[in-house]
């Protein structure tokens, strides 16, 4: 699949961190063998799977390696075509990386979009970093500051993980971006903020 061997999981894991694991359905976009659900299962993890892809021989491999599993393969480009498959959460891991014939970042705009109408909790992507000091010709290396503007066009709510490998970040959106305004604060961290008077 082009990894550098071993790194598939630790950008799994770099997800799944800011995630958590409380969801149900997920939409795996470029999903190729279908290893986000066998990391996934082998946490413990037992929802709803989609796996997205273009190129028909991986999927068949997903479905032989996962389908027995409950997993399930569907080759769709999910900017041109609708599916009946909604999600808690949409995972993208390594879909962006290539450089394209077209606009990059209008393509992950359009993708991102793409991934929100299939969700309704949060998506998640990660990309090669603009800060690289080494770079390829044929790999797309994303302007951190665009991606989080695609992100906050979304909602609110958006945590850039630019910590766990030097040059590749995720970025996770999430639905429900809502405060009040005697509290301007995300509903996870309501807990930390002290009311006058308690």
């Amino acid at each position: 699949m082009g990894w550098t061997k071993g790194r598939q999981q630790l950008r799994f894991a770099a997800a799944l961190e800011t995630l958590g694991q409380s969801f149900d359905g997920v939409l795996d976009v470029g999903c190729g063998f279908g290893d986000l659900f066998g990391y996934l299962w082998g946490l413990g993890w037992r929802g709803r799977y989609l796996g997205v892809d273009l190129v028909p021989e991986l999927l068949e491999e997903g479905r032989r390696r996962y389908a027995p599993l409950g997993a399930c393969f569907e080759r769709v480009d999910l900017t041109a075509t609708d599916i009946d498959f909604h999600a808690d959460i949409a995972v993208a891991i390594g879909i962006f990386n290539h450089r394209l014939h077209q606009d990059n970042l209008a393509f992950l705009r359009q993708m991102l979009a793409a991934m929100w109408r299939h969700t309704s909790v949060a998506i998640s992507a990660d990309f090669l970093s603009s800060t690289a000091d080494r770079r390829r010709p044929d790999l797309f290396y994303a302007p951190v500051g665009d991606v989080v503007q695609a992100g906050l066009a979304l909602s609110k709510r958006v945590v850039l993980h630019h910590g766990y490998m030097p040059f590749e970040f995720n970025l996770t959106v999430w639905h429900d971006d809502s405060f009040t305004v005697e509290a301007p604060v995300f509903k996870p961290y309501l807990k930390y903020v002290v009311r006058d008077g308690s």
